[in-house]
């Protein structure tokens, strides 16, 4: 009995122990996955950008001296190591200029040495070559990298701004530092207008503020806005209710809403940056189905122009008559082509009042010749006849 109870006591620990192998080895395999992932986090920054395409995910930390770090995810989201590489284009004032990113075997990212930041928005088209099939995105990076981008979604994200609050011209809403703007572009012409928004959602004066927008569209572009200090533009503004100077125009080349937009604004010395609809910790779709920014509207901007332009046109009408015959030719031509009509243009040149008076005027002095002749001729004639 001893022996058998001995036995069984051994046994038990042959198979406890047996049991702890087995399972020191299995936690040191997930360990180690989990390492590798906590390592390249912590690498690569927690404020790290990250950008969502149709086969996984890319994550960027561009430091403001323009070093590189980026880590590349399968759609299970475990690191990629092995068949990867790429290529950055950097596109700024001074030209462009090509950085390759190389695989750090000993961290698994891919590292870069592109330019140092200085621009309010840098550009920085991206290639990842994943496994030979190619990722391509484009970047807008403020002057202190994608920690930027990152620190303003936050910040933006704790205002509580209520989601899909429109502004009072009907644009899109965004913080960037501590402003609001309100953003919209038209439909048709790809006129782009910024307003500057107090607490109360309304247009005030932009100041000083320089704004720079860098889109992802049909083809990425970088557009400075500029103060809308056209006549055409001042009175238009005021004629819809606007104050003079409350806002920055530019033009878009959009045929769609973009897939991204990214928005600086500098005052004071100081740029702050916002990119729309980019949320901390969330990765940024940028494939096929990813939604769109909505900031293209339908306005009557162009309405307001003509309709300034006709009363400039009248203004000097008074001053000069001459003008007036053209102010209200140009009116109806412009009526008419609206209208599809173009041919009715011509009849309002071709009947003007001074034309009937010329064609008058011979009539009128062309009889009295003939009466005073008659009259001679019958008095002649009477007396002939009185003499005989």
């Amino acid at each position: 009995m001893k022996i058998t109870k001995v036995s069984g006591v051994l046994a038990l620990l042959l198979i406890a122990a047996a049991a702890a192998c087995g399972k020191s080895e299995q936690p040191a395999e997930a360990n180690a996955t989990v390492e590798v992932t906590a390592t390249a986090e912590s690498a690569i920054g927690e404020g790290a950008y990250v950008e969502e395409h149709e086969s996984g995910k890319a994550a960027f930390n561009v430091a403001a001296d323009g070093n590189v770090k980026a880590a590349v995810t399968g759609p299970d989201g475990k690191p990629i190591r092995e068949d990867v590489s790429g290529t950055l284009v950097w596109k700024d004032a001074s030209g462009e200029k090509t950085v390759p990113l190389t695989l750090d075997a000993k961290t698994g990212l891919l590292v870069a040495a592109g330019p140092k930041l200085e621009a309010d928005l840098t550009q920085i088209g991206y290639t990842l070559n994943v496994a030979g099939k190619p990722w391509n995105g484009t970047l807008h990076v403020p002057a202190g990298g994608t920690a930027d981008l990152y620190a303003n979604a936050k910040a933006s994200a704790e205002l509580g701004l209520p989601e899909g609050k429109l502004g009072p011209h009907g644009g899109r809403i965004e913080i960037v530092g501590d402003d609001r703007l309100e953003l919209l572009v038209d439909e048709v012409t790809g006129e782009v207008r910024v307003y500057v928004l107090d607490a109360d959602l309304k247009p005030i004066d932009f100041g000083e503020r320089k704004i720079t927008l860098g889109v992802v569209a049909e083809a990425p572009q970088v557009v400075v806005l500029a103060p809308a200090v056209a006549t055409a533009d001042v009175a238009a503004t005021a004629a819809a209710g606007v104050a003079a100077g409350a806002y920055l125009t530019g033009k878009l080349a959009l045929a769609a809403d973009p897939l991204k937009l990214t928005i600086a604004v500098r005052k004071a010395g100081h740029a702050a940056v916002g990119l729309c609809g980019y949320r901390p910790g969330v990765a940024f779709a940028v494939h096929a189905r990813a939604p769109r920014v909505k900031v293209r509207v339908k306005t009557d901007w162009d309405a307001h122009v003509h309709a300034l332009a006709d009363a400039d046109l009248k203004a000097k009408a008074d001053i000069d008559p001459k003008v007036h015959v053209h102010a209200g030719a140009g009116a109806a031509a412009r009526a008419n082509a609206k209208a599809n009509v173009l041919v009715k243009a011509p009849s309002v040149r071709v009947t003007p009042p001074s034309v009937n008076v010329q064609i008058k005027a011979p009539k009128i002095s062309i009889p009295k010749p003939s009466f005073k002749a008659s009259a001679s001729a019958r008095a002649s004639a009477g007396a002939k006849i009185g003499t005989h």
